[in-house]
């Protein structure tokens, strides 16, 4: 379900390396972490403009793991995503989306990937 170069405690650090930083702050790097072809959406891979269906619950689960290692709460994790989406997508976030979502967000919670 995830690339073999998925590391989720790799995703992990990265959000708590954010986690003190204002919001203003925060935004370059979480973009850097997550926007469409970032360091953390494995299901795009930038070196062959490549999209792999595969692995999209992967991205938004990394999604979820982040922005718990960031502070984030569930409900604005989501409402980030979802106001990403919108404006950044062909579609907006899909039921399936938000579950791998919320389910990135509690592993992190409950210290999976620290």
């Amino acid at each position: 379900m995830a690339p073999p170069r998925a590391n989720f405690q790799e995703v992990y650090a990265a959000g708590e390396r954010i986690a003190d930083l204002s919001p203003s702050q925060q935004y370059d790097p979480a973009g850097a972490a997550l926007r469409h072809f970032g360091a953390y959406d494995f299901q795009r891979d930038k070196a062959t403009n490549s999209f792999f269906t595969a692995y999209v619950p992967a991205a938004n689960y990394a999604v979820g793991v982040y922005m718990a290692a960031a502070g984030y709460n569930l409900i604005n994790t989501h409402l980030i995503s979802e106001t990403y989406a919108l404006r950044n997508s062909n579609n907006a976030l899909t039921y399936s989306d938000r579950k791998w979502i919320t389910r990135g967000w509690e592993d992190a919670k409950a210290g999976y990937w620290k």
